[in-house]
């Protein structure tokens, strides 16, 4: 790109004036402001990926949470998080609306037939799943905080992880978690040779359907 009394000439022959260059950049400057304070506002995107559905059911226990991605313009970033992590992230998307102190969120976990045959479907026996103890929450909300750093970073996305996942104090300085975000569901049927179940019989139709909702409408 050459210069030429105050001109740009551009790669495409065009002659743009130092002008038109600032105005160019301040618009992009502007653009991703408004997108950091949209995301700040109602939080970024998260695509919680179940498989092992049933064909025609949806979000039933037997299903395992495979994955967690962060969704940011169009790309999917994959959230590094062992099954305990998984199944917590699962579970405060589910519940966004209050917070929940430790104590509650195993109850939670515990009374859910979800979470008790979490992966039973994929296994043809018996549930994969992992007791979330009230014990060990804050320790999970710290490492969930750095498995949504790392994935922060690689989408170059500014954002306090602390912000996502909140602890907010009562008055009785108890803890209490909270997810904010938009949460989306998709699921893969059992039935779908990418669902790779745990189990023999991955022989039928293939299906695939997703399920989508936000995690501030799903309680």
């Amino acid at each position: 790109m050459g210069h030429k009394n105050g001109w740009m000439q551009n790669d495409w022959g065009f002659d743009l004036s130092m002008n038109d260059d600032r105005k160019w950049l301040k618009e992009e400057i502007d653009f991703l402001l408004a997108e950091q304070r949209e995301l700040l506002g109602r939080g970024p995107s998260f695509k919680i990926v179940h498989r092992f559905r049933m064909p025609g059911s949806d979000c039933l226990p037997g299903e395992e949470i495979f994955a967690v991605f962060l969704v940011h313009r169009r790309h999917d970033y994959h959230l590094r998080l062992p099954l305990a992590l998984r199944i917590l992230f699962d579970y405060l998307a589910r519940h966004p609306r209050v917070p929940q102190s430790a104590g509650q969120i195993e109850l939670g976990i515990r009374a859910e037939d979800f979470y008790r045959r979490h992966a039973a479907n994929g296994t043809g026996r018996r549930a994969v799943t992992r007791n979330i103890s009230r014990s060990y929450v804050r320790v999970y909300a710290k490492r969930l905080h750095k498995a949504l750093e790392l994935a922060f970073q690689e989408a170059r996305l500014q954002i306090d992880p602390s912000s996502v996942l909140l602890d907010a104090k009562t008055v009785g300085n108890e803890l209490g978690y909270q997810l904010k975000a938009n949460c989306d569901w998709v699921h893969i049927d059992l039935t779908k040779r990418d669902s790779q179940p745990l189990w023999g019989g991955n022989c039928g139709k293939q299906h695939y359907r997703s399920n989508s909702g936000t995690s501030r409408s799903t309680e």
